[in-house]
């Protein structure tokens, strides 16, 4: 069991009273997350994770990039010789794309937008859908080590932010919204997911 909290010790001895408990120690490893608690901060990360993926798709050694997705270019639905490309390789796109879900939602934020433009082709993805599965792959090369920073100020300081963008979906022309809330200088909650209906302006997008 980990215990996370201001009075730990408190908590312990009230748990004594009623189980049998051992205590081994700060947690450094959690469901796949390491976890660095230093004297001014506590750092998750899941660069054993990222290296399991990269090891599995054969990019251990791939060339790296800065950004999750290629700027400025947007996913659009493939031809049916370009699915049956793709189809002919064999891979769970599915399973590929929620690996990076799972990246997403527990340390790596960044990948929030991409892994949601992915998702919108899990049905019938095709090769330029895994091509942009390998961009986030060697993204992710680039910065595995890479994680979230809690730090230990007197004032946790809670702070949130939402933004959207307008009609930037080639598709649809729907908006992309996106909110996050921050304590301790560090996120603890996140989310970004393409609206349903199209925006007029920016002011009915945001």
């Amino acid at each position: 069991m980990e215990i996370f909290g201001t009075n730990i010790q408190l908590f312990e001895e009230q748990i004594r009273k009623e189980f049998k408990i051992k205590d081994i120690g700060p947690a450094d490893l959690l469901l796949g997350v390491r976890i660095q608690q230093l004297d001014e901060c506590i750092i998750l990360n899941q660069q054993h994770f990222v290296d399991s993926l990269l090891d599995l798709y054969g990019m251990q050694n791939c060339k790296t990039i800065g950004t999750p997705l290629v700027p400025n270019e947007s996913l659009l639905p493939e031809t049916d010789e370009e699915r049956r490309t793709f189809e002919e390789m064999g891979i769970n796109f599915r399973s590929a794309v929620g690996s990076f879900n799972y990246l997403s939602t527990v340390t790596h934020p960044d990948l929030s937008h991409a892994v949601s433009s992915l998702s919108q082709y899990l049905e019938k993805p095709g090769i330029l859908n895994f091509k942009a599965f390998l961009h986030i792959l060697k993204y992710l090369c680039g910065t595995q080590e890479l994680g979230l920073y809690y730090n230990r100020p007197c004032n946790p300081g809670l702070i949130a932010f939402t933004d959207a963008d307008w009609g930037n979906c080639q598709l649809t022309q729907c908006s992309t919204s996106g909110y996050l809330a921050k304590l301790h200088g560090c996120l603890i909650f996140w989310k970004t997911r393409k609206q349903p209906l199209v925006s007029i302006s920016t002011a009915k997008a945001e």
